[in-house]
């Protein structure tokens, strides 16, 4: 990482989109990798990561840079999140903004995609056979401009159910396993429907189904999964306890609605605290929340379903915090903009110096 600190000077005075813009071009560009793949194989329902270190979905929405992020020792990567047509996202600026004295990240981007064609199009040109052992992942949410019409819960959750069940069918080739995001602050009334009565069997059931069928039809037999990406706090920005979120994880745990969580999204709770009305912070001040939600996640839901972590991973030894606290799997993003790429490769290389943590086991 010694390379990226003599040009993190030079990049934190670029404006962080285009910034981020760049760093995505570079990784389009043929190179060879200069990161040592660390070799730290994880079997998972019919997946083998290669190592448990992996990149959050937003770092690439579009699909474009999937060589480039092999190139870099991830062990997998969540595309997304993608949406059925494109979307620009929140028109205001800036929609992204550097904390550098905490290393945090603020947003209020809003969704923007280059929609379900697109993003199909550049997951054919990265099959599996030129991946090497690179995990990826789709993470697939409702269209902001179609659900901002529903005039209800009842009417939000059918319009996502709608979307969804066409998103997985047409991503299912591509995708190694599917990630729901009902947990980003920037899409109006999207953490309310975590906490509807009527989530499981009117959304998680009926796309559960058509990716077991998708799954009957491939060749070999595969068992696709399915999980649910949380928020660190409620709709009402208040942080979860255990016996809160209890209330959201165990109606989907119970009906076999999903495989697993990813823990967590940006806090709008902590957006609030710097003055900021809408939006989301990710990177530093968020590890303490999602350690907590990923120790509560694993009391409630036992040993055999999956939990990757997410949330603050600044430098190696974050990671294997993210292990010990329950996480089988972590996920970095806002690192990446402090610490620089080498940081993947790093955090995987802790995780085997510390092959001693107490890693769940999953059946």
């Amino acid at each position: 990482m010694i390379g990226y600190k003599t040009v993190w000077p030079v990049i934190r005075l670029l404006p962080p989109e285009f910034a981020h813009q760049l760093a995505l071009l570079a990784l389009r560009m043929p190179a060879p990798s200069i990161f040592q793949l660390a070799h730290d194989p994880f079997d998972w329902q019919g997946l083998r990561f290669r190592n448990r270190v992996g990149i959050a979905a937003g770092f690439d929405k579009n699909a474009i840079a999937l060589r480039g992020i092999e190139s870099l020792g991830a062990g997998f990567v969540e595309v997304g999140t993608i949406l059925v047509k494109p979307w620009r996202g929140n028109d205001v600026r800036p929609r992204v903004k550097r904390i550098t004295s905490t290393e945090a990240i603020w947003n209020r981007l809003g969704f923007p995609s280059l929609g379900l064609d697109r993003i199909r199009k550049n997951l054919e040109a990265f099959p599996r056979e030129v991946r090497n052992g690179l995990v990826v992942g789709c993470n697939i949410g409702p269209h902001p401009g179609n659900v901002r019409e529903a005039k209800s819960v009842t009417d939000y959750l059918t319009t996502a159910r709608d979307e969804m069940l066409q998103l997985a069918p047409a991503l299912y080739e591509h995708a190694d396993f599917f990630v729901v995001n009902l947990s980003s602050p920037n899409t109006p009334g999207l953490r309310n429907l975590l906490q509807s009565d009527d989530l499981s069997e009117r959304l998680f059931h009926p796309l559960r189904q058509a990716i077991r069928q998708c799954d009957s039809k491939s060749k070999p037999p595969r068992q696709t999964p399915l999980l649910v990406k949380l928020p660190p706090e409620d709709a009402d920005r208040v942080p979860w306890s255990c016996e809160s979120l209890k209330t959201i994880v165990e109606p989907l745990v119970a009906s076999d609605a999903c495989d697993g969580f990813v823990a967590v999204n940006t806090s709008s709770r902590l957006a609030e605290a710097i003055g900021e009305e809408s939006g989301g912070i990710s990177g530093g001040p968020l590890r303490t929340t999602a350690l907590q939600v990923v120790r509560h996640l694993r009391h409630l839901i036992g040993a055999h379903r999956l939990i990757v972590g997410s949330g603050g991973i600044t430098n190696p030894e974050h990671g294997a915090e993210f292990i010990k606290a329950g996480s089988n799997l972590v996920e970095i993003y806002s690192g990446l903009v402090y610490r620089g790429p080498g940081l993947i490769a790093d955090s995987a290389a802790e995780l085997i110096k510390q092959s001693g943590l107490s890693v769940p086991a999953l059946s």
